[in-house]
């Protein structure tokens, strides 16, 4: 079993929650709640405010960023307070950290079992986007990193089991036994989806036919040690690799999908289809980071 199901899953490492605003985090929060009251793990909130050097006075003699740490500090607890209502057996920390949440989520992600973050805001008007922190995080991240959609429909994730992307990449090969023991954990029945369409191209594992072969072996391995899932493999035949993800991504309460695919440039860039796929999630997304 890889370290990232192992960090993913295990009781005594915690879930690590960007909250970025009281609009989208407490939904944030509470996916994230549910999934620490079904594992046995605990929640850390992590609120960034500007850099000081960055935080202009605003008024004459006033101390401004007093107040803004203040006020940061007030929304963590009362987020905190009111989790701890909701879940009572579920323990909460929280954080706020003076500078950009990428860091502060990077330095927290060396000894977490997961981080989850919300997708990046659009300018509704012109279609942009609004940073990118959850692609930072996700190159970055040393444990696996789930990105939630903005919908709160499938948000809440729907009844199409979970699906994994798979490409032959050892990282895709990771995101599959990842995916196993999520569906195995959640009782959801789990896709396997692969694309015969413009796939990335790199010496770096099996193609065509062997390939092939390859991911039948380890789903055969896979239906052996986890009787209980229920497992399907679908090779789309006419989408693209992130076109075919989104699709069956659609209504399905988890897409687990590695950082590269065949052929990313690792620990510089994400792979194109993890990139694309996390531009609009369709449901929550869980990177798998290694």
């Amino acid at each position: 079993m890889s370290s990232a199901v192992g960090s993913a899953h295990s009781p005594s490492r915690r879930i690590v929650v960007a909250f970025r605003d009281g609009e989208r985090g407490p939904a944030i929060l509470r996916w994230s709640a549910e999934r620490a009251r079904r594992t046995g793990q605990s929640v850390t909130l992590v609120h960034a405010i500007p850099d000081p050097s960055l935080v202009l006075p605003v008024a004459a003699g006033g101390t401004p960023y007093r107040s803004l740490v203040d006020a940061a500090r007030q929304l963590m607890d009362d987020e905190e307070a009111r989790a701890e209502l909701e879940y009572p057996d579920v323990r909460f920390a929280s954080t706020v950290h003076c500078g950009e949440i990428v860091d502060a989520l990077l330095g927290i992600a060396e000894n977490a079992a997961l981080v989850v973050v919300g997708a990046d805001r659009v300018d509704r008007r012109t279609g942009e986007y609004l940073g990118s922190v959850g692609h930072q995080v996700a190159l970055g991240s040393a444990c696996p990193v789930v990105v939630l959609p903005h919908d709160a429909q499938a948000l809440d994730g729907g009844s199409g089991g979970i699906v994994v992307g798979v490409d032959g990449s050892p990282e895709s090969h990771a995101a599959l036994r990842v995916a196993v023991v999520e569906a195995d954990r959640s009782g959801h029945a789990l896709t396997v989806v692969t694309s015969s369409k413009g796939t990335e191209t790199a010496d770096d594992g099996p193609t065509g036919d062997a390939a092939s072969q390859e991911l039948a072996g380890m789903l055969d391995a896979l239906r052996a040690s986890y009787p209980e899932v229920r497992i399907s493999r679908l090779t789309d035949l006419e989408r693209a690799p992130d076109e075919a993800l989104k699709y069956r991504a659609s209504g399905a309460s988890l897409l687990v999908i590695g950082r590269h695919g065949r052929g990313a440039r690792s620990g510089i860039q994400l792979g194109s289809v993890t990139h694309k796929l996390l531009l609009d999630p369709q449901c929550p997304v869980m990177v798998i980071t290694g």
